[in-house]
């Protein structure tokens, strides 16, 4: 079994910082958003709105004010620099994230880019999975996190 995001937000809350969500105010900014995303990214926003993790990186928030945390405001700059619009970005740091909804094929997966590209580099099934093969990977034995 894997540690989750929110197992470690327990552990280190002085490394999770989140942007906070009214729920009720995020489920309409999802009925108006213009692609579907990950329902594990729906859920990771449902409960936290986003956030700054570790020391380098941000979880966009889809109703946070600023500019540079917010998803739509990141994803219309990223999407005119040449990102699919059937991706939304969703976390920037280190190497950038996205949510990838394959609609012939009906899948929805988390990648992740080549740095400074919008090749994807890696696939995932899972939100969890996204974070324990990637933030998780990078950071836990740096901030002394438990072993999963």
């Amino acid at each position: 079994m894997f540690t989750s995001i929110y197992e470690d937000a327990l552990a280190r809350p002085d490394l999770f910082h989140w942007f906070g969500i009214d729920s009720r105010e995020f489920k309409s900014w999802l009925e108006d958003l213009p692609v579907r995303v990950h329902p594990g990214l729906v859920d990771f926003w449902d409960r936290t709105g986003g956030g700054d993790i570790f020391e380098s990186e941000t979880l966009l928030g889809p109703l946070h004010p600023a500019e540079a945390e917010n998803v739509l405001n990141m994803n219309e700059y990223h999407w005119n620099k040449g990102l699919s619009e059937e991706m939304v970005l969703f976390h920037i740091g280190r190497f950038m994230s996205a949510s990838h909804v394959d609609f012939p094929k009906h899948r929805n997966s988390v990648v992740t880019f080549k740095i400074d590209s919008y090749e994807i580099d890696k696939k995932f099934a899972t939100f969890g999975d996204w974070y324990t093969n990637t933030l998780r990977a990078e950071f836990a034995d740096r901030y002394g996190l438990r072993s999963s």
